[in-house]
């Protein structure tokens, strides 16, 4: 790939994955390619939000929700890309901040999911949870999943969730077993910020696209809102592809 794209003129560069986003991005980047599947696409995306980049997964792994390529057909897709042929989807991303005592504990983006769990505690968590400013509920369960529209196909479905369509930008919050507690999903309007409080004395772990952001304890508090970034993906597939693409990856095979 790399001898390719430099015959067609351009200048690439190879990274890890896990390369700080200051050395990918020491000069201006056009494109940013991911080889490997949906969790290699989210650490790039929120490398990459700051800086518009765009975005483009070859799928190396099991699912590739968000990938737009098989590893068969790279060179044609990226022909397509050098010729002008596609067009930009931008996804809503999160913004997380945790408060500890009146001051930031810690702050995250994310374009799946940031979830408030017990991690690899055997117990309940309580999380009081407010809207707005306003009450909402006090979960009891082992976790309540904040997702934006992408992450409505990841943790949030299999916790029981509804699949969003990807250009929305609701916040959907979906609690994981909860017990004698809220237990529906809740779709909440464009623009919505909750407010999350670890009540009751339990610890508990803030993950954000499934990588551990803090060990949370009492009285913290998470609160999320809209990013100010986007995910940038180029796409070369049909405007309608999301809906084929997920038949194809919910199907089981045999």
């Amino acid at each position: 790939m790399l001898e390719w794209l430099e015959d067609q003129g351009c200048c690439p560069e190879v990274h890890e994955v896990s390369a700080p986003p200051q050395e990918i991005f020491r000069r201006e980047v056009d494109l940013l390619i991911t080889l490997g599947g949906d969790g290699s696409i989210l650490k790039a995306a929120r490398c990459a939000a700051p800086y518009g980049a765009l975005l483009l997964g070859i799928n190396l792994g099991r699912v590739g929700f968000l990938t737009e390529t098989e590893p068969d057909n790279w060179q044609e897709t990226l022909s397509y890309l050098l010729d002008g042929r596609y067009w930009i989807e931008e996804r809503m991303m999160l913004h997380a901040t945790v408060w500890r005592d009146g001051e930031v504990l810690d702050q995250a983006e994310a374009l799946n999911d940031v979830v408030v769990g017990r991690g690899a505690r055997a117990q309940i968590v309580h999380l009081q949870t407010r809207v707005d400013g306003g009450y909402l509920t006090t979960y009891v369960a082992d976790g309540l999943i904040v997702a934006t529209p992408t992450g409505s196909t990841a943790y949030a479905l299999a916790a029981g969730g509804p699949i969003m369509p990807p250009q929305l930008r609701n916040i959907l919050l979906v609690p994981v077993a909860p017990h004698l507690s809220m237990g529906r999903p809740i779709v909440l309007s464009e623009g919505a910020t909750v407010h999350i409080i670890v009540v009751e004395g339990r610890p508990a772990v803030l993950t954000v696209d499934g990588e551990v952001c803090a060990d949370l304890r009492s009285d913290d508090e998470i609160v999320v809102e809209a990013s100010s970034h986007v995910a940038r993906f180029a796409r070369v597939r049909e405007h309608t592809y999301f809906y084929k693409t997920l038949l194809e990856r919910l199907t089981p095979r045999n």
